[in-house]
């Protein structure tokens, strides 16, 4: 009787202070929102990156803050955060400009980027094979769907998508910082060489090179596509290379970047 008086007891405390039982879920972060200066730089570098802006292009701030909308501040600041990635250059007394690169600059930047790669491959391999082939392969078959239809925009996006794979895996963060400090360059340069059909075509068969090695159990052979693959774009982008300085020279009208 008396257990049952102090049970009541204790259900009209609880009833009258109002408590709750606690939740079993766990609260997480809040995710903050974006300042307008992460808003705008991801603007211009996408705008960058697909091409709306080419390399060599005058990027006046007048123009990007009536675009987007916003004030010149966040618009000065997203452009030091570009130049800091490498996508922008600032030229005293002439303004701001999207990069541009020599061959020699394009031959650095391969060997750089084939040192990253190749490494983190054998780590990757070493730690989640299974998991980077089947990646790979699922990979090469949006590629494929992409290319069949037409689709560059798709076919440019899943190729980064399948380098960016090979850090995914490594488990080095190192390797991952080094790639991500590059990326952005590597993407603009592949939107301007998927102007070539040849070049795009070939690099569609590296992918598929390189997923079926590895799925062999070869390393040594997918690390030598891999290595063609990487040079080639140099070479590539090296018959090129006189337009890009012209459309430099000139400072082309800019174009107007997709709000999003």
């Amino acid at each position: 009787m008396l257990v049952q008086q102090i049970c009541a007891c204790a259900r009209l405390y609880v009833k009258q202070r109002g408590f709750r039982r606690m939740s079993s879920k766990k609260i997480g972060q809040i995710e903050r929102p974006k300042s307008l200066c992460d808003i705008a730089a991801d603007a211009i570098r996408d705008a960058i990156i697909t091409g709306q802006y080419a390399l060599g292009t005058a990027l006046s701030e007048k123009s990007l803050t009536e675009t987007l909308g916003i004030s010149k501040t966040p618009v000065r600041e997203a452009l030091a955060l570009l130049k800091h990635e490498g996508l922008v250059t600032v030229v005293p007394q002439k303004g701001t400009f999207v990069f541009t690169m020599s061959v020699k600059d394009v031959a650095q930047l391969a060997q750089y980027r084939y040192a990253l790669e190749s490494s983190a491959l054998e780590l990757s391999m070493a730690r989640d094979g299974e998991a980077l082939v089947a990646t790979f392969f699922d990979i090469c078959g949006a590629m494929t769907a992409a290319s069949e239809k037409g689709n560059t925009a798709k076919y440019l996006g899943l190729d980064g998508r399948f380098h960016a794979a090979i850090f995914e895996f490594c488990g080095n963060d190192f390797f991952v910082e080094g790639y991500h400090a590059i990326s952005g360059k590597v993407a603009a340069l592949r939107t301007h060489l998927s102007h070539h059909p040849t070049h795009t075509d070939k690099s569609m068969g590296e992918h598929i090179e390189i997923a079926e090695a590895l799925r062999d159990g070869d390393i040594d052979k997918a690390s030598q596509v891999l290595k063609r693959h990487v040079t080639r774009g140099e070479r590539t982008y090296g018959d090129g290379i006189e337009d890009i300085a012209l459309a430099s020279a000139a400072h082309r009208k800019i174009p107007r970047p997709n709000r999003k």
